[in-house]
């Protein structure tokens, strides 16, 4: 755009062309003094017509407007890019919290069954302990009940017996006092 910004005047006519060529081709420069000459006597004020007239203004115009347009597309693009980029940002760290979360949340559960099993596993000693001393006593109790049911039997055999010595003492006090 600056290029043909820069470029952008009319091109005189065949004078500054014949000016050029006097220096380079032999024989020019009594056709460039007629033509200074006809300049001169022609009518003064009338305009030199331009040997070219720059015609690219319009694509000058189109390219400054297509810089525009783009440089706005571009803005836009960079904004969405920016807010992609703020978005996955958030994502990222809501993904990073979260398994950072449940990494924890199942550490402790794990430690959780671990103390688990490990009450678990000092529960089932002191059942199968608890249960081997309850059998120990239940046979305790069958051996006092036995022997209590013999001495029981013993004592209530010693009781006849006594008692029959008592009246047997008794029948022979009676028969000695009489």
């Amino acid at each position: 755009i600056q290029v043909m910004s820069a470029e952008n005047y009319d091109r005189g006519q065949a004078a500054v062309l014949l000016q050029r060529m006097s220096t380079h081709v032999p024989g020019m420069e009594p056709v460039l003094a007629a033509l200074q000459q006809a300049q001169q006597s022609s009518e003064p004020g009338a305009p030199e017509v331009a040997a070219y007239e720059y015609q690219s203004s319009g694509i000058v115009e189109l390219l400054e407007s297509l810089l525009k347009k783009f440089s706005g597309e571009l803005a836009d693009v960079e904004e969405a890019e920016s807010n992609q980029a703020h978005e996955f940002n958030l994502v990222e760290l809501h993904l990073t919290n979260t398994i950072e979360k449940d990494t924890s949340d199942r550490d402790e559960k794990s430690q959780l069954r671990s103390q688990l099993k490990a009450d678990s596993a000092r529960a089932q000693g002191e059942l199968s302990e608890t249960k081997r001393e309850k059998a120990d006593d239940e046979s305790l109790k069958q051996e006092i009940e036995t022997t209590f049911a013999v001495k029981k039997g013993q004592y209530e055999e010693n009781q006849k017996v006594r008692a029959d010595e008592l009246a047997a003492i008794s029948k022979a006090l009676e028969i000695i006092s009489s």
